[in-house]
């Protein structure tokens, strides 16, 4: 019975110690969970904070691409005209430039046409005079002979100085 009693005046000490460390848990417990609702609050907020910042990120940085996408688009649709426009007016001057070159070929072909009929017509026209010539120079040479068997022959009468005169005359009038 020793024990009992003993025990008896030491357990209601030791309740007491109890429920004053089970009191001082609790209220511990309470302002430990008053500090992470706190927390837990501002960070909530701070969380809800940084979603709505980072959906307006987002949402800048969609229209963002599509200004770049529209850009892009609009760039390439110009690269495309332009290269087709180069190409068409590229194509364009070379055919003006072909049609330049051939009528510019069909001008010195007919010039070439003309200087030959030209140069037959001058050759003609030198033969005609070689053939001219020919015929005045064998007609000086007979007028000569019979110029020279006229004075070589014959005394110098009156009648005889005026057949050589006329034939003087005639030898002037062909060699002009």
């Amino acid at each position: 019975m020793c024990l009992c009693q003993g025990f008896r005046k030491y357990l209601p000490e030791h309740l007491n110690d109890l429920k004053k460390e089970n009191f001082s848990l609790k209220l511990r417990i309470y302002f430990l969970e008053e500090r992470m609702q706190q927390k837990y609050e501002a960070s909530r907020e701070d969380i809800y904070k940084r979603n709505i910042e980072l959906k307006v990120e987002v949402e800048s940085l969609k229209r963002e691409l599509q200004d770049k996408e529209q850009h892009s688009e609009q760039t390439w649709a110009d690269v495309e005209s332009l290269s087709s426009h180069t190409a068409a007016e590229l194509r364009r001057q070379c055919e003006e430039r072909q049609q330049e070159t051939e009528h510019v070929y069909e001008l010195l072909e007919n010039k070439i046409q003309l200087l030959q009929e030209e140069s037959r017509l001058a050759k003609n026209e030198a033969a005609r005079m070689a053939a001219l010539v020919e015929a005045e120079k064998e007609c000086n040479l007979e007028l000569s002979e019979k110029l020279k068997g006229i004075t070589t022959g014959r005394e110098d009468g009156p009648g005889d100085q005026v057949k050589l005169d006329q034939y003087a005359e005639a030898l002037a009038q062909r060699d002009k």
